[in-house]
């Protein structure tokens, strides 16, 4: 590892621990950074704060939560987060994974109410989504995203709490 990856790799371990990240260390890809292989992703520090009620996560790191069952309303069976991407990034991918309960990905660029604000059931608010039936894993993937803060919504349609880990790279 260089000593300019072995910086980054720390700043972004500390924003995290700044930020009460769980399951958090050194960017996930930080190696591959390092070594300059095909397989490298851009990583980035948390953004500095984000549209409340989002927590922020750091491109190329991985968290771990969990989302409480709840029977109230949408967005009560909902948790936020957001991360700032850099330009020139070539490819954002965002994995939802470990799931034990229908976990759902929505995620938005640029304020919170592109991914909250409207009741699911109702008349769904996103810019990119998967939502696929049962606690399989989830993924978005976004080619040549234009730079700025990006949202995730992670939502249990039903209410039921599950495990989660986010994966965002």
């Amino acid at each position: 590892m260089t000593l300019r990856s072995t910086i980054l790799a720390l700043a972004c371990a500390a924003a995290l621990a700044a930020c009460g990240q769980s399951g958090a260390g050194a960017p996930q890809g930080a190696a591959d950074n390092a070594a300059g292989g095909a397989n490298a992703t851009q990583t980035a520090a948390a953004p500095a704060s984000c549209d409340n009620p989002a927590q922020p996560i750091a491109l190329g790191s991985t968290t771990q939560s969990q989302l409480a069952a709840t029977r109230n309303p949408y967005p009560a069976n909902a948790t936020y987060y957001c991360v700032d991407v850099p330009g020139g990034t070539r490819n954002v991918t965002i994995q939802l994974s470990g799931l034990s309960a229908d976990l759902d990905l929505y995620v938005g660029h640029g304020a919170i109410s592109t991914v909250q604000g409207v009741d699911i059931s109702q008349g769904q608010n996103y810019q990119w989504k998967s939502n696929a039936y049962q606690n399989v894993d989830e993924t978005v993937e976004i080619a040549n995203p234009q730079a700025g803060i990006y949202y995730i919504e992670v939502v249990s349609f039903e209410g039921n709490g599950s495990n989660f880990t986010l994966n965002v790279r």
